[in-house]
């Protein structure tokens, strides 16, 4: 049985909600990163420092472990994309089945775009689709006869829509929170001529009827994790590599339905100290990314995690979302040490009563004592906004722009922030019958309006929020942190973001020429090209 695995597109190719794209600096179509700068002003494009530090999705790696350990061939390919020559090369030894991850499809027209490449060159293989989309349309599908606001989410998920061009390709659908398991036992099933059907989990179509086999909730060991590194080509492994710590997140805030019914898991500390080792020993990667909402929930979770990665990460450094209220002045200096290069912080709000609505279980003052700590003992800090939850007023933007003006900026560290217009989401809690009913709340994803904003005002404010910040950068890309010293980037990312607020606000030529040749400067060493 051969498989292929596809994790999905690169990131360029994937939706994005947040503005981050109207925040970077560019030039001629292209961001302003580090390396594109080096380009752009005439450096040597062969730079051994500035290779690919593209992040793999770890859902391909994951399924490519399983299919493999139960003794089938497989194939992976990351980014679609980008390898679709790869793709077309696999694909004519004939593969059996092509398993789809929707870690980073989030919609039914990205996954078409997937599948038509799929049967372009594979046009006989047993597609298999799984993931958050798939198990999120499943969950849709059950509301059917309810008020639930269900006619907008049919251009974007499976099972409640009735264009056969978006399933018709598709052979089975995984529908379990996990579903690796399931997975895995239908591919078995395949292989030895079973019949699929009494396989759990599974959807397909009859006609245009969906048929559901039975339900089996799946309780996977994280020891399925653990990959053999030394049987897997090294064309698998990047600089940047994702783990996951925990599974699901013990938190409800209301805008998010990343975590619909799943409970909290943190993965044992013995399989993450050996994931960690392997990772280590294989000699290719410099730096594990934890894909984790909530890794760190409790000082004292925080301090085991980091004593794990000191005693067996080999040096690596590590970035991972972790809660404002995990740090503290008894263990900054701890998460320092393990090697913590970047701390990603979900604040949402700078205002109390906007945190307390979205159920986030934070406070401001929180915010301004992480940031201080992060800022002083130089690990960087990555911060998240989202502007138009339901009750924000200008009132508490204008508390948001403050709180970010009073972070900690003068420490060797910088500070880096996302920013999201307010997303209204099928299965978040905000998406309810009785919260719309709670906030006179209407419309669908990036189409809103409630009691005190509507989405266009949300945008307004948003992409406003660039020319008020002070203490705050936009993010370029996590290979920035690996290649720069601290002092650097922060002169770069100041003087990228002087440039972009001189654009947005009309400022002189002149003074746009001065910050691009202070930007040369810095870049190059000299006014000149390199």
């Amino acid at each position: 049985m051969h498989v292929i695995v596809i994790a999905g597109f690169s990131k360029s190719m994937g939706d994005q909600f947040s503005l981050k794209h109207e925040y970077v600096l560019t030039k001629e179509g292209a961001v302003m990163t580090y390396g594109n700068l080096r380009s752009h002003f005439g450096c040597p494009s062969a730079d051994a420092s500035l290779r690919d530090y593209s992040t793999p999705y770890r859902a391909g790696i994951h399924l490519y472990n399983c299919v493999r350990k139960e003794g089938h061939e497989c194939t992976l390919i990351n980014f679609l994309d980008v390898e679709e020559e790869i793709f077309e090369e696999a694909a004519r030894s004939l593969p059996d089945v092509v398993a789809i991850s929707t870690s980073f499809l989030i919609s039914i027209r990205a996954v078409r775009r997937v599948t038509e490449i799929i049967r372009r060159h594979a046009p006989h293989a047993k597609i298999v689709v799984g993931g958050p989309l798939v198990y999120n349309s499943y969950l849709l599908h059950l509301k059917k006869g309810t008020d639930y606001h269900l006619e907008p989410c049919r251009r974007d998920y499976f099972f409640i829509n009735e264009e056969p061009r978006y399933n018709e390709d598709i052979d089975f659908f995984v529908v379990e929170e996990q579903g690796e398991a399931s997975f895995v036992r239908l591919i078995n099933a395949l292989a030895a001529g079973e019949d699929p059907s009494t396989v759990p989990n599974l959807a397909f179509y009859q006609g245009s009827d969906i048929a559901l086999t039975t339900r089996e909730a799946e309780n996977n060991d994280f020891s399925a994790d653990l990959v053999d590194w030394p049987q897997v080509p090294s064309r698998y492994l990047y600089p940047i590599y994702p783990v996951r710590g925990s599974r699901g997140c013990p938190y409800r805030c209301r805008y998010c339905n990343f975590v619909t019914h799943r409970n909290f898991l943190i993965k044992p500390h013995d399989v993450l100290a050996a994931e960690l080792a392997s990772l280590s020993a294989s000699g290719q990667v410099q730096m594990v990314r934890f894909t984790d909402d909530n890794l760190f929930l409790n000082r004292k979770n925080l301090e085991l995690f980091c004593e794990t990665i000191i005693k067996q990460g080999g040096g690596m450094k590590w970035t991972s979302f972790i809660r404002a209220n995990s740090i503290t002045r008894d263990n900054v200096s701890l998460l320092k040490e393990s090697g913590c290069l970047l701390a990603q912080i979900g604040m949402e709000s700078g205002d109390a009563k906007m945190l307390a609505a979205m159920n986030k279980k934070e406070d401001p003052d929180n915010y301004l004592e992480a940031v201080e700590l992060l800022n002083t003992h130089g690990i960087f800090s990555q911060l998240y906004f989202i502007v138009g939850f339901p009750g924000e007023t200008d009132e508490t933007i204008n508390n948001t722009v403050r709180l970010i003006n009073q972070f900690k900026h003068d420490g060797p560290a910088a500070n880096f922030i996302m920013v999201f217009p307010f997303v209204l989401a099928p299965l978040s809690p905000i998406y309810a019958p009785e919260s719309r009913a709670e906030f006179g709340l209407s419309g669908y994803l990036s189409e809103w309006r409630h009691s005190t904003m509507d989405s266009k005002q949300a945008a307004i404010h948003a992409r406003g929020l660039l020319l008020r910040i002070e203490n705050a950068y936009p993010f370029y890309g996590i290979e920035e942190l690996a290649v720069l010293d601290a002092e650097t980037l922060k002169r770069l990312s100041h003087l990228r973001l002087s440039l972009r607020k001189a654009e947005m606000s009309s400022a002189p030529a002149l003074e746009i020429d001065r910050l691009w040749s202070e930007l040369r400067v810095l870049v190059t060493g000299t006014p000149g090209a390199c």
